[in-house]
């Protein structure tokens, strides 16, 4: 095997793939809201989390200090053919 051909190997097992998953509204009418919230967590072989179970909507709207939560998404980046996902839960709300 070449070295351009192992360095291409390489590159494509570390680089990453994101998915979106976003959750429906959780208004009827209105505005999505000016806050938005994070919690992360890194999960192992989908085994093991980093955070437990403090990736949530609850825990994402308190780091966002949202009362209301009006919008929910999921994102997911796998790493190293998904060994690794990071997970992120993100809110938007007032």
């Amino acid at each position: 095997m070449t070295l351009a051909a192992s360095a291409a190997l390489v590159v494509s097992m570390l680089t990453s793939c994101a998915t979106i998953n976003s959750g429906a509204a959780l208004t009827e009418k209105g505005p999505i809201g000016p806050k938005v919230g994070e919690a992360q967590s890194t999960y192992f072989l989908g085994l093991w989390s980093s955070q437990g179970e403090q990736n949530n909507i609850k825990k994402a709207a308190e780091n966002g200090g949202i009362k209301k939560v009006t919008q929910v998404e999921y994102i997911d980046q796998s790493v190293f053919f998904g060994l690794f996902i990071k997970h992120t839960t993100r809110v938007y709300g007032e």
